[in-house]
């Protein structure tokens, strides 16, 4: 796993909407801290070496974004359009991502941690080298992805749908869900606990544990 490549104590501040001074909406080497940014619609923005902390992003669309080495700290991007977008070394922290939108997106060097994701899409991606860490992903669709050392630690996935996906090497053990939506034909190499070997024997199999 690759962390951001940012230079936190040299970077300048700046404001989000500095972003509609360059040409080709390009913001690097900057602090954004505090701001909300409401329904924006940007294609193809460009972030690099940038700190995100404490923003708030409300139904912004940044379809085909381009995120490097960038870190979100505590912000809400719930219901937020982010597909299509290359994410390469982005850290969430602590942030609040409900609702939001990751369809055919790439990631690479991701983390989530201590996030709440409920209800988001990840459908039709690449993930490489991603985790989520001590995160909620309750009700999310995970479907049709491409799987390269990708982790889950104490998440909650309750109602989590993942359908013609592999999950060959995945570990769920130490997560959490009351129901999950697996497709059988995929199962084959995923590691679970004792308790959910149970369930997933009483759902692809119909048998019953007395």
């Amino acid at each position: 796993m690759e962390h951001p490549k940012v230079a936190a104590d040299y970077l300048e501040p700046a404001s989000f909407f500095d972003i509609y001074n360059e040409e080709d909406f390009f913001l690097n080497n900057c602090l954004l801290k505090g701001e909300f940014i409401d329904q924006e619609k940007i294609q193809r923005p460009t972030l690099e070496q940038v700190v995100v902390n404490h923003v708030t992003f409300s139904s912004c669309d940044f379809n085909r974004a381009d995120f490097t080495d960038v870190i979100f700290k505590s912000c809400d991007l719930s219901n937020c359009q982010l597909d299509e977008v290359s994410f390469y070394r982005v850290e969430f922290q602590n942030c609040k991502l409900i609702g939001t939108n990751f369809d055919q997106s790439y990631f690479n060097n991701v983390v989530f941690e201590n996030c709440r994701m409920d209800m988001a899409n990840l459908n039709r991606m690449n993930l490489k080298n991603t985790d989520f860490v001590n995160s909620s992903l309750k009700d999310v669709s995970f479907n049709e992805n491409k799987l390269v050392k990708t982790h889950f630690r104490n998440c909650e996935l309750t109602k989590l749908t993942a359908l013609n996906t592999p999950l060959k090497g995945i570990d769920l053990s130490d997560c959490q869900f009351e129901t999950i939506d697996l497709d059988r034909n995929y199962l084959r190499g995923l590691q679970v606990n004792a308790e959910q070997a149970v369930f997933l024997a009483q759902y692809f199999l119909d048998i019953k544990i007395k």
